[in-house]
């Protein structure tokens, strides 16, 4: 009794799926060409920086990578590996630094 139950329920729910007119007549959107995206700010560098600042930091430490990078109003905070804070604006000007504690 069972099977024929869930038999008839599949039979029921394929007659259902290809009868319905408006599921067949159903498009596949276009793809969206990637010039067309909306990206407010263009691509900035390496790790979303200006190339300003991250030609400050590799100059100023040298083989040291960057650990973590905090987007702040001002600009940006760039911790690294040697327990470096340093501080640049928006633009990728060097603001200061310090150690982290």
């Amino acid at each position: 009794m069972r099977t024929r139950l869930i038999v008839s329920l599949l039979s029921l729910g394929a007659i259902f799926a290809f009868a319905n007119p408006a599921a067949q007549n159903q498009v596949a959107p276009t793809p969206v060409p990637p010039t067309q995206y909306n990206n407010p700010q263009p691509y900035q560098g390496y790790y979303g920086l200006p190339k300003k600042a991250m030609d400050t930091i590799q100059k100023t430490y040298p083989g040291v990578y960057i650990k973590d990078i905090d987007f702040k109003a001002y600009g940006f905070k760039v911790e690294l590996a040697n327990f470096m804070e340093m501080y640049f604006d928006r633009d990728g000007n060097f603001l200061g630094q310090k150690w982290d504690d």
